[in-house]
């Protein structure tokens, strides 16, 4: 075999590789993108019979040392999406949505020293929940405690990411398990009806599976790292 033969066949080999990595380039686009509509229907249609039930979220969203609020119901939502384009066409690229649970009291908080009242606050930060805060102060003006009020409300936020490289949905959610942010990677080939409806269960505070797709999960405020 001479020179030129050899260079061809190495030509047609690699020709070959480029058009399967192609084809199966063109697969996950099209497994994403199918996946990421899936979810966007299938959670813009839940969202809208939460919105008739108006169900209870049994979960406990514990801010840790300073107070548990319970007992919330489905107040409001919103969904979007957006679309970004690869090559010459529009695929998904995020899904975001938003719940907020809402209870009828706020619940307040009375710390009678500074200590206290310092930890409180440093706990209330991290967490993201909102909070008013009224202080007390001695003749000296220096502070001898602090009186807070959280509003009986949080937001489970989440957003689903379309991840073509790696054919896959990342998703980031706020308040999910309870206070906190997680990160979730679903391969697309798991996003089915029976995912999603797992996942709905864990939204609305439910038994579920969908931890399994729990990623380097960030702490919780106030836990031992």
């Amino acid at each position: 075999m001479g020179l030129l033969d050899d260079l061809k066949k190495q030509a047609d080999q690699l020709k070959t590789q480029q058009i399967l990595k192609q084809g199966l380039h063109a697969d996950k686009l099209k497994l994403v993108e199918e996946k990421m509509k899936q979810t966007f229907l299938y959670v813009n249609e839940l969202l809208k019979q939460l919105a008739v039930v108006k169900p209870v979220n049994p979960l406990m969203f514990s801010i840790p040392g300073v107070a548990n609020l319970q007992s919330l119901k489905f107040a409001d939502s919103f969904i979007d999406y957006r679309r970004r384009r690869i090559g010459d066409k529009e695929y998904y690229d995020t899904v975001n949505f938003y719940i907020k649970w809402a209870g009828e009291k706020a619940v307040v908080v009375d710390c009678d020293n500074a200590q206290a009242a310092q930890r409180a606050r440093d706990a209330l930060w991290v967490s993201k929940i909102r909070f008013t805060e009224e202080e007390r102060k001695n003749s000296k003006g220096i502070l001898i405690g602090a009186k807070f009020s959280i509003p009986s409300a949080v937001v489970t936020d989440i957003t689903f990411k379309a991840d073509y490289d790696e054919g896959s949905l990342q998703v980031l959610a706020k308040n999910l398990f309870g206070v906190g942010t997680e990160q979730l990677v679903v391969p697309a080939p798991e996003v089915s009806e029976a995912m999603l409806e797992d996942f709905a269960k864990t939204l609305l505070g439910q038994p579920g599976n969908f931890r399994r797709f729990k990623v380097n999960p960030m702490p919780r405020p106030g836990a031992p790292r």
